[in-house]
């Protein structure tokens, strides 16, 4: 099943240098109450797997690296793997009480911490252009739109599952987008390096838009008509996954063109988001 025919045509700057690994003392780094606060134009990633996979990807600019002792050996070792030598400069030796002013002592991090730049924000426009580009009769890439989610594990944990299913456009609204933080990394395993995230300032708009290019936006609601099983008679999809609380907002609701719901037991009143955003994007990734 299709649309109508489409209305809209379609650092590493670090030099590098000998591996000079400087020893940092916690007062030169404490600075987690405005980390906190939000008062920092960089995020905090840590843990070997997020950290080595922030590296390798280069989608953002590396600020400083901090490693214990007990990790700086597989460090280089990774780093001369991957021919990322031109990081060594940023090496800050550390002990393990300095990343725990960072990130708390809850926070497992296994000897390693990054501060970084955040990714990059894609907004509506260049959203447009890339997928008017796509040529004519190819599969448009599925979508995935979060309503009003915007609590950090939940948005953080719906990007891993969306990454693990191809998914690389996650669309937020301006006035519900959270600002990319350590909680939502961590939570996403390191996953937030494959995906482009997306602020657009209306979702109305937006819909609009791509459905003159052939998408289908389909939202997720306990009250949908539509089996999420029956979904596989549409192509060219748009997700919306709205947040557990209040779901998605009437208005989005309403120009959605299709509610899909999940069949759970009746005794179960909902599910948590970004468990229902991993099953529908495994239901629809096998279209």
């Amino acid at each position: 099943m299709s649309r109508a025919q489409r209305g809209i045509s379609r650092d590493k700057n670090h030099k590098a240098s000998r591996k000079i690994f400087h020893r940092t003392s916690p007062g030169h780094v404490r600075d987690d109450k405005k980390i906190r606060e939000g008062k920092v134009d960089y995020v905090l990633i840590c843990g070997k797997h997020p950290v080595f996979t922030a590296l390798k990807q280069g989608r953002r600019k590396i600020l400083e690296i901090f490693v214990t002792e007990n990790s700086v050996t597989e460090l280089k070792n990774f780093l001369a793997k991957n021919s990322l030598q031109n990081f060594s400069s940023l090496i800050r030796l550390v002990d393990g009480t300095v990343i725990e002013d960072f990130v708390g002592s809850q926070q497992p991090h296994q000897g390693l911490l990054i501060k970084a730049a955040r990714l990059p924000v894609q907004n509506q426009n260049s959203l447009l252009e890339e997928l008017c580009a796509i040529p004519q009769g190819e599969k448009l890439p599925l979508l995935l739109l979060l309503d009003q989610i915007s609590d950090p594990h939940n948005v953080g944990a719906i990007i891993r599952s969306a990454a693990s299913f191809g998914v690389k456009k996650i669309i937020f609204c301006e006035h519900h987008a959270p600002q990319e933080n350590s909680t939502i990394i961590k939570a996403s395993a390191g996953t937030i390096e494959f995906v482009d995230l997306v602020v657009v300032t209306n979702f109305n708009n937006l819909f609009e838009k791509i459905k003159k290019i052939g998408y289908w936006c389909v939202g997720l609601a306990g009250e949908g008509k539509v089996k999420l099983s029956e979904v596989k008679d549409y192509k060219n999809i748009a997700l919306v996954v709205g947040s557990e609380g209040d779901g998605i907002r009437d208005l989005v609701k309403k120009n959605c063109d299709l509610l899909v719901r999940i069949e759970i037991d009746k005794e179960i009143e909902s599910l948590n988001a970004s468990v229902a955003a991993a099953i529908a994007l495994y239901e629809i990734s096998k279209i």
